[in-house]
């Protein structure tokens, strides 16, 4: 019985993914972090073919952010990836199970650190956990840049999706009704209070009973670099916004875009483990029939 036992544990603990290295509690990377353990990590340069063309962190490969918006329903665009196609795109980057895997991109504006979190959230949801996004993006890189595309061995990512860390509309319509989620609104004030002109959107302002956590605030300048908050700090933001940590969150920006930060930063910094983001978000809702508050 014990040398059954003794059996049954050691095909259990194979069968486990296996990490050549462990991201940190808060998936947040330093640059010496990134640079320390660079040959056991696939890193993920989510610039613009462009701007990786000019330089990206040596053995990076690119997949530019808007590949994380390719998900289409009916009319709706800018959602989710589906398996199919983020199966192709990681597996073509070299990603596999058992990958540990880091975002960058470059953060010249405190809010740019959300194409780092895009790419995570999708990841995430597709069953990828040993993920990070390093913090001050490229411009906190202290190495050189490399022109050079990198070889790469094709991966063997199989995706599982995950509901958990996605809302839908109905998550919306019932938070607005039943009050059992907090509604949280990662834009811009101009975004909340509807005072922009954005063509993707139908109709401007933001839901009903939804507070302003902007994404972009959650990164302060720290030299030439944007950086992160502490937990602490990102606690007390996110307290001070209306947001109750013990209770959901459902995330929301105008595509899914600002939300995955402010969702990033509620989970792994603040420690609220039921936080969602609204896929496709305003410009999903402003095509529906409910409605949307001007002003503060």
């Amino acid at each position: 019985m014990k040398k059954l036992f003794s059996s049954l544990l050691i095909a259990g603990l194979m069968a486990l993914p296996s990490f050549a290295v462990s991201v940190p509690a808060t998936h947040v990377v330093s640059a010496d972090w990134l640079a320390k353990h660079a040959k056991e990590v696939v890193i993920v340069d989510v610039s613009s073919p462009k701007d990786y063309a000019k330089g990206h962190i040596p053995g990076a490969v690119n997949i530019p952010k808007k590949k994380f918006f390719m998900g289409e329903f009916g009319n709706i665009k800018h959602l989710l990836d589906t398996p199919q196609q983020v199966q192709a795109l990681f597996r073509n980057a070299g990603i596999s199970n058992n990958s540990t895997v880091v975002f960058v991109a470059h953060v010249k504006k405190g809010k740019k650190y959300t194409d780092m979190t895009r790419g995570l959230w999708t990841a995430w949801v597709y069953g990828l956990k040993n993920v990070a996004i390093l913090d001050g993006g490229i411009e906190a890189w202290k190495g050189q840049l490399s022109t050079a595309t990198p070889a790469v061995k094709k991966g063997n990512f199989t995706p599982k999706y995950s509901a958990a860390d996605v809302r839908t509309w109905r998550d919306v319509e019932s938070a607005m009704v039943n009050k059992d989620a907090q509604l949280a609104d990662a834009r811009e004030m101009k975004h909340f209070v509807g005072q922009d002109k954005d063509k993707r959107l139908l109709k401007h302002g933001h839901i009903p009973g939804a507070k302003k956590v902007s994404a972009y605030l959650f990164a302060k300048k720290s030299g030439n670099v944007f950086k992160l908050v502490s937990p602490a700090e990102a606690k007390a933001m996110v307290k001070k916004d209306g947001i109750n940590l013990a209770k959901p969150v459902i995330v929301y920006c105008n595509t899914g875009h600002l939300a995955t930060g402010t969702w990033f930063v509620l989970k792994f910094l603040a420690g609220d483990k039921n936080v969602g983001v609204y896929d496709a978000s305003m410009y999903a809702y402003t095509r529906s029939p409910l409605p949307v508050v001007q002003g503060k």
